[in-house]
């Protein structure tokens, strides 16, 4: 299981990976924190952005839905998430 620091459209988060699923939060402004759980299983594609200043993008393909998120350690979380996703275990 790892957790990663995550920024999505100007708010700060976190992606959890867990071996079946990931769970996604978002701060919100007001109330409740935003929780998201995402099978593994659905995700069609991981997508690493590398930019040569700043924080790396990390887009995340489920279904018709793409999540997009800047992350410091981009390299680290893409390769945790293709493990899990496309190992024969």
């Amino acid at each position: 299981m790892a957790r990663y620091m995550i920024r999505e459209e100007g708010k700060n988060g976190t992606v959890e990976i867990l071996d079946d699923r990931l769970v996604r939060e978002r701060k919100k402004r007001i109330g409740k924190t935003d929780v998201q759980t995402i099978p593994l299983r659905s995700v069609s594609g991981v997508h690493h952005d590398r930019k040569t200043l700043g924080t790396d993008l990390v887009r995340l393909d489920v279904g018709p839905v793409s999540y997009e998120w800047k992350v410091k350690n981009a390299e680290e979380m893409v390769a945790e998430l293709h493990s899990k996703i496309f190992s024969d275990g």
